[in-house]
């Protein structure tokens, strides 16, 4: 790292469902999909669709990004969003305001050290011991740990948060290591194995997916006289690599340094080694023409390749019209295969100072230029989020650019189109054009397509890349093969300087021409090995394999030429774009356009240019799909034994006319030459008689083969419409206003479904839960009132305590309630819990009146089809008067306010939506009772009496979403009345002193009135449908309990009653506490 500027401080702080093969219909989920978790802690400016809004001042105080063409990704919503980023440095401050927050962690790594050295052998520091401790975390580390760190974890993904900068995947989940030093940490043949592999290690067991190493410096060497680099830098006290010989002498040090024991670098790709992690390395910051022993590891080390991204530096030119490779830093080289150029120079990012201030500040070098690197790997593995990070790695390195903002190439590129270049290696990460598929594939590119529905891929992907690599290593493999180690000429064993590594003997350094030869051998036979292995299987010729239940569509223009294989899922595309080896389709489905609305990327229309045709071959367990209202073009066609072939439309529109107007769409593919290997009976389209459970439910679909043509038809079915799959009422209410409206948004979503996903639409959305959570509510609110009553008119002398001159009461009591209603079309457990406090008092001889409130809560649990908790609070009042011991009468009024939280998922299709709302529901109630009472005397007591309530119901209005399709629920009042008779008794009796009742309640109730809950739901833009829940019915009732009086002033009393009926079993217990006073 070069320090630009002076410091700068501040204090400014997948249910899994099988994916629709309908293409256009997974354009409509994958736009839900595309943006979903994108939530910002700030009011964002950035609008979708429009990259120039996302262009900030915090954006450009990074020119980094612009150079990258960053804002193109966030406009189509990928900034890292899912990815995990690992960062090795010297900590950062994870209180600066611009990594603060639940992305970012500090990664814990512990352990000993497994040998004895320095740190910074050119300054005689940074000691460590065999066997001694360390326990380290990513947080910044006061007097171990600079700046460095902080600035290089910002320009990864500081926060976007409209001030100072924000980072390149500043959505991703960012992972900080912890050196335990400086950023003069020295990343020659002098680190700890056990301690960096701990810390990397420690990485990848978090989860990150590709790992940032900008620190440290490069060996040094004793000055013995000024020398230059080809760009004029100054290397005069640095370690020489501008030659293969030079460079080959850093991996003769490393290997005699360490002996027999793996180096620090080994660490790096050991910790990796297995996995999908990818780790990123600077080149270095001396004007030589190849990279230190750290990014060109592969080079000697051909297994550790595909886990390497070597990061050299970019600079805009003078006029800032466009960049350049810094040449002051070291360049590509031999490492250019897996080397990219990324902004070094003025780089704006966060920092802190030696006291822990924190701030801002402008710095150079390849350490900035790799976080830029690391961080656009974020953003493509937010966009892929298919592809591991290998795979990401590669698109990275194929979308790469090479040209000026005006179309120029980079100043002294010199490497053919789509080949990696001396200098820039591959160029410079190319946001823009990386959202659009790889550029080629770099051998065979196996795509398990599942993460997410759709994926599209625009790109040409050509094998350019390929072609040079193979002439390139069968040349080597060739001289290697004629002249064995000989090829590579003379050994350099360090002789002509002296290394500065902080040992005294100035000949410690120098290698054994026999240890050289060794190890030449060594790594010669590694390389020789891989390439073999490449030619062996065919590596040199870009594949694709097609893999996963999601859809791929590629309209590049495509001449890899290792062949496509469809296993699994969809791969829709133009003729020309399965590369020009046959395509094999073992399993899912291929069909060929002639056309695409890109709506995925954006790229709009796209057109075939036939530049090429197909060669198809479906095999045993392979379909191909004819797009209806396409004609297009294939070279060779093989139907094998067990091939299939169907029908499908393109958009809405050819569908809407269909059903709509009656017609019938046609598809046809021709092909130069048809084989038709399959059995006499050919197998045609899905018919009404073997429907598939993904075919469509409104519509016909016939194929027939004919010479070299296969025509496709989509036709109406003669007696279907959307209510012929509507199982019930609310279902056929949806169907009809479908019908009836032939429009919006969840028309056309509905239009193209299977009969399965259509059935299973209907049911979730016109699930009745709402609606009879309020019908348990009716009858938990009719217990509770009960429980009232009960308490209030007394029954049996044990419910009494008889205190001289009282005439006031207190009371408690607690309820609870559990049952089941099988109302309507969801069944429903309810839980009911309630504690009320009342107090009473005698306002006349032979009157008393009442006051009650409580709170509790409800849970009504309406299985796959959600779910709502509740909290309640309870009021009322009731008075009891006796009419010359002939008859009481009770009569009073209740009120219960519920605070609902209900929890659903409502499905339109395949597509779901996760609901979580708030809102309210209120019941107010009117009630009378009256009990004729001369029955009762000293030994019993028996009341016949008769009842009346009356009940108003009323809840919120429900806002749903599925998608960007919105659904209201508004649900009707209720006047609900309720007509009561019943018996009920009580038989006073002694346990020692104990006076105890034994009571019993029996009854039977009529629902009346508004009993059947009803409600309009509004389908987003396509209408509404009247939705109606289970009717409540008439309930018989029981009661049981025991009540004791404790004291003369105290009674207790514990009882069940329960509600039934064919749809409701509803039981609950109660207890209450009577105090006179």
């Amino acid at each position: 790292m070069n320090k630009a500027h002076k410091f700068a401080s501040s204090s400014r702080y997948k249910n899994k469902a099988a994916i629709n093969k309908n293409i256009f219909q997974l354009s409509i989920i994958t736009s839900a999909l595309l943006f979903s978790g994108y939530t910002l802690a700030y009011s964002e400016t950035g609008q979708l669709g429009d990259k120039n809004s996302w262009e900030s001042q915090e954006y450009k105080n990074d020119w980094g990004l612009a150079a990258m063409n960053a804002s193109s990704a966030y406009a189509l919503g990928y900034h890292g969003q899912g990815a995990k980023i690992g960062v090795m440095d010297s900590g950062a401050l994870l209180s600066h305001q611009e990594l603060s927050g639940s992305r970012f962690h500090a990664v814990k790594a512990k352990g000993e050290y497994g040998s004895t050295g320095m740190r910074y052998p050119q300054e005689l520091g940074g000691h460590y011991e065999k066997g001694q401790a360390f326990d380290v975390t990513g947080d910044w580390i006061k007097g171990v740990n600079d700046t460095h760190g902080t600035h290089v974890t910002g320009t990864v993904g500081a926060n976007r948060d409209g001030e100072g900068m924000h980072g390149v995947a500043w959505g991703s989940d960012v992972y900080v290591g912890n050196t335990g030093a400086t950023d003069s940490n020295n990343y020659g043949p002098y680190q700890d194995y056990q301690y960096f592999y701990t810390g990397w290690k420690a990485m990848v067991d978090a989860g990150a997916q590709v790992i940032n190493n900008s620190w440290g410096t490069n060996p040094r060497i004793i000055d013995a006289g000024k020398t230059v680099g080809p760009d004029g830098g100054n290397t005069t006290v640095h370690l020489p690599v501008d030659t293969t010989q030079q460079t080959e002498y850093e991996y003769f040090y490393f290997k005699k340094i360490y002996g027999d024991n793996p180096s620090f670098v080994d660490a790096a790709y050991d910790a990796v080694k297995g996995t999908n992690v990818v780790q990123v390395f600077t080149t270095g910051n001396r004007d030589f023409k190849n990279p230190y022993y750290r990014p060109l590891y592969p080079y000697f080390n051909p297994q550790a390749e595909k886990h390497w991204i070597a990061v050299a530096g970019l600079k805009q030119t003078a006029d800032k019209t466009g960049y350049e490779i810094e040449g002051m830093f070291n360049e590509a080289g031999n490492a250019k295969w897996w080397t990219v150029v990324a902004p070094s120079r003025y780089i704006y990012s966060s920092v802190v100072d030696a006291d822990g201030n924190p701030g801002w500040d402008t710095f150079s070098g390849t350490s900035m230029a790799a976080p830029h690197v690391t961080g656009a790997m974020g953003v493509l593995m937010s966009r892929y989020q298919s592809m591991n990070a290998l795979q990401v790695r590669d698109v990275m390195f194929t979308t790469a650019n090479r040209y000026n903002p005006d179309g120029s190439l980079y100043k002294g590129w010199t490497s053919a189109d789509g080949v990696p270049d001396e200098r820039y290696g591959w160029g410079t990460p190319d946001l823009e054009k990386g959202m659009y598929g790889p550029g080629q594939f770099l051998g065979k590119f196996e795509y398990q397509l599942d993460a997410v529905p759709l994926d599209v891929w625009t790109n040409d992907i050509s094998q350019a890349a390929l072609d040079q690599r193979e002439t390139e290593d069968l040349a080597w493999l060739a001289d290697y093969k004629a002249n064995g180690i000989d090829a590579g000429g003379d050994y350099n064993l360090g002789t002509d300087f002296v290394v500065n590594d902080g040992n005294p003997d100035p000949t410690s350094h120098i290698v054994d021409k026999e240890d050289a030869k060794k190890w030449r051998q060594e790594y010669y036979q590694k390389r020789a090995e891989a390439i073999q292995a490449k030619i062996d299987a065919g590596l040199y010729d870009g594949a694709l394999v097609k893999a996963g239940e999601g859809t791929l569509v590629m309209t590049g223009d495509n001449t890899y030429r290792g062949g496509t294989t469809v296993e699994q899922g969809s791969l829709y595309g133009f003729t020309e774009s399965f590369g020009t080896a046959d395509v094999n389709v073992n399993g899912g489905t291929i069909s060929v356009l002639n056309r695409y609305n890109d709506k995925f990327t954006q790229k709009g229309q796209l057109v075939s240019n036939e530049s090429h045709k197909a060669n198809i071959n479906i095999n045993d367990k392979g379909t191909y799909l004819v797009t209806a209202g396409h004609d297009v073009n294939v070279g060779n066609m093989t139907l094998n034994q067990g091939a299939k072939l169907d029908v499908a439309a393109d958009n809405i529109g050819q569908l809407k006319d269909v059903y709509l107007n009656d017609k019938s769409i046609q598809g046809t593919v021709n092909a130069d030459n048809l084989a038709d290997n399959r059995a006499k009976t050919k197998m045609l389209a899905t018919n009404a008689n073997n429907a598939a459970a993904d075919d469509y439910a409104l519509f016909q679909k016939d194929v027939s083969v004919k010479d070299n043509t296969i025509t496709g038809t989509l036709s109406k079915k003669a007696d279907a419409s959307f209510a012929s799959f509507a199982n019930n009422e609310n279902g056929r209410s949806i169907a009809n206003s479908l019908e009836s409206n032939a429009k919006g948004q969840l028309f056309d979503a509905t239009l193209p479904m299977s009969e399965r996903d259509l059935r299973n639409t209907y049911q979730s959305l016109g699930s009745d839960m709402y609606l009879n959570a309020n019908n348990a509510s009716v009858v938990n609110v009719l217990g509770l009132t009960r429980t009232v009553k009960d308490q209030a008119i007394g029954v049996g002398h044990g419910r009494y305590a008889n205190l001289e001159n009282s005439n006031a009461r207190i009371w408690m009591t607690g309820v609870g309630q559990w049952g089941n209603l099988d109302y309507g079309y969801s069944n429903m457990d309810t839980d009911f819990y309630a504690a009320l406090v009342g107090a009473e008092i005698d306002v006349a001889e032979h009157t008393k009146a009442g006051l009650f409130f409580g709170a509790g809560s409800s849970k009504y649990k309406a299985h796959e089809y959600g779910k709502i908790d509740s909290n309640d609070l309870h009021v009322g009042a009731y008075g009891v008067s006796n009419i010359k011991n002939v008859a009481a009468i009770n009569y009073g009024v209740t009120h219960t306010n519920q605070d609902r939280d209900a929890k659903r998922t409502l499905w339109v299709g395949q597509e779901s939506g996760y609901n979580s709302t708030s809102y309210d529901a209120k019941i107010t109630q009117f009630f009378v009772e009256g009990a004729y009472t001369q029955l009762n005397n000293d030994r019993y007591s028996v009341e016949p009496y008769a009842g009346f309530n009356w009940l108003h119901v009323t809840s919120d209005n429900l806002h749903e979403q599925v998608g960007n399709m919105q659904f209201t629920t508004k649900t009707d009042n209720q006047d609900i009345q309720v007509g009561t008779v019943g018996l009920r008794g009580g038989y006073p009796f002694s346990a020692g002193n104990v006076n105890l009742t034994l009571k019993g309640d029996v009854s039977a109730s009529h629902l009346f009135g508004d009993t059947r809950p009803e409600a309009m739901l509004f389908l987003s833009d396509t209408g509404e449908a009247k939705i109606r829940g289970g009717k409540l019915d008439n309930l018989f009732g029981v009661g049981l309990g025991v009540d004791a009086q404790l004291n003369k002033s105290t009674t207790f009393g514990i009882s069940y009653q329960g509600q039934y009926n064919s749809d409701v079993s509803s039981s609950g217990v109660n207890a209450t506490l009577k105090i006179n006073f």
